[in-house]
């Protein structure tokens, strides 16, 4: 099996001189255990769904250990419609494996658009090995939104029980609104179709070896995609489950990896954000099929501990990002009684503005910055599971509005400090 690099040319070598309509790629790393049930799927959902289009699988491999290409190359009937890519990741430390398992990921994306544009194909979508819960359908729902010409980019509407990824729901998402006016739900999904002008014009951008790329390379070609311009939706998949790497990240360092992505696209299309105001939703395509999940328990005492014992220990480094009257308010948070623990959503996003200017400013090591919002974030992920306890699951997008909603009638806090950053510490 060859090997690549990270050169267009050596990865447009092992492009097939015959063109293809449809390029899916496969994203692998140590998937043996679920690569054959995706590749069966794509195949059969590309047989189903565009049968009657030439169609290209790509598994783009990490340099797995563990048979996953074997196991690729053995659950596609047709060998001839199977490419097998494999590359080396860069050297990763397991605190530093990036929070999606997929090390490497930006040079697995490339590899997977340098073939699609050799290709010519129309559309390109990118699945993950790891789905345990991937069906023919979702290829169909995903691609078929580009192959008709209706969409250059998809994203995927999971349903996930009110506190799953909470990450997104109480930053990346409300952020990425409020700066891009876009209510895209997964600005950072591992899963997505893009058609051939987007392909195009992602490979044009200079993000793909840039520092915090293993992480952030998912939110950065979202923001491509919505500040280049390009027609945006999403289709409602079903449940959402993967495999869950052993070397996975902890929540301090996800959380660095994953806000430090949306802080660094922040930077790049400051010209696009400071222009946007409100935001408008996104065209969803489909309905569900299941009913949502039902949310585990989540220890609501332990987290709001971890916030009291956060403000205690981290207090002084949040006031270099942080205003005196935040502190106070944190104070004020940390001392009240659990049944009336609340951070407010307004706060939330002045915390989240404040810790962009920071980084910005890099008033602190990057690393060490964003570790410090730990606290804050299970601060308020116990806020608002308290809120959430004795509603109905279908409160959940009305209290993310919410969310939202705070964060752009505040964005003017972030345009003012953003513009004039001596007033950071005021």
């Amino acid at each position: 099996m060859a090997s690549t690099g990270t050169s267009s040319s050596a990865l447009r070598d092992k492009a097939s001189s015959a063109s293809a309509a449809v390029v899916v790629g496969v994203a692998s790393y140590n998937h043996t255990a679920t690569v054959g049930h995706v590749m069966r799927v794509v195949e059969e959902g590309l047989a189903t769904g565009f049968p009657s289009q030439e169609a290209q699988i790509v598994l783009a491999d990490g340099g797995s250990s563990d048979g996953t290409v074997s196991a690729a190359r053995e659950a596609v009937s047709d060998s001839q419609r199977l490419k097998a890519i494999t590359y080396s990741p860069p050297p990763t430390a397991p605190v530093s494996m990036p929070y999606h398992g997929l090390p490497g990921r930006p040079r697995a994306l490339r590899a997977v658009f340098e073939i699609a544009r050799e290709q010519q194909a129309g559309a390109c979508a990118v699945f993950d090995a790891g789905q345990q819960t991937i069906e023919p359908w979702w290829i169909r729902s995903m691609i078929g939104p580009v192959a008709s010409g209706d969409f250059d980019y998809v994203s995927p509407y999971y349903l996930r029980h009110p506190y799953e990824g909470a990450i997104t729901k109480s930053i990346v998402y409300p952020m990425f609104r409020a700066m891009y006016g876009l209510a895209l739900r997964q600005p950072a999904a591992g899963e997505f179709a893009c058609s051939s002008r987007l392909v195009r014009h992602c490979l044009d951008q200079d993000f793909w070896d840039g520092e915090g790329s293993e992480a952030g390379i998912d939110i950065w070609l979202t923001g491509a995609a919505v500040c280049g311009g390009f027609r945006v939706c999403e289709t409602v998949l079903g449940v959402r489950r993967s495999v869950q790497s052993e070397a996975a990240p902890d929540l301090s360092t996800t959380i660095a990896q994953v806000v430090s992505a949306l802080f660094a696209d922040l930077q790049r299309y400051v010209d696009v954000w400071q222009r946007v105001r409100g935001s408008t939703p996104v065209p969803v395509i489909g309905q569900a099929r299941e009913a949502v999940p039902d949310a585990p328990p989540l220890p609501v005492e332990g987290m709001i501990e971890s916030f009291r014992l956060g403000y205690r220990e981290l207090r002084d480094v949040w006031t270099w990002v942080l205003p005196p009257k935040t502190i106070v308010a944190l104070r004020k948070t940390a001392e009240a009684r659990t049944e009336d623990f609340q951070l407010d959503d307004e706060l939330w996003a002045r915390i989240i503005y404040d810790f962009a200017i920071g980084y910005r400013l890099r008033v602190l090591p990057h690393d060490h910055l964003l570790r410090s919002l730990t606290p804050l974030y299970t601060g308020w992920l116990a806020s608002f599971v308290l809120q959430l306890r004795d509603r109905a699951s279908e409160d959940l997008d009305w209290r993310l509005d919410r969310v939202c909603a705070a964060f752009e009638s505040e964005k003017p806090y972030l345009i003012s400090r953003w513009r004039w950053p001596e007033r950071l510490r005021t």
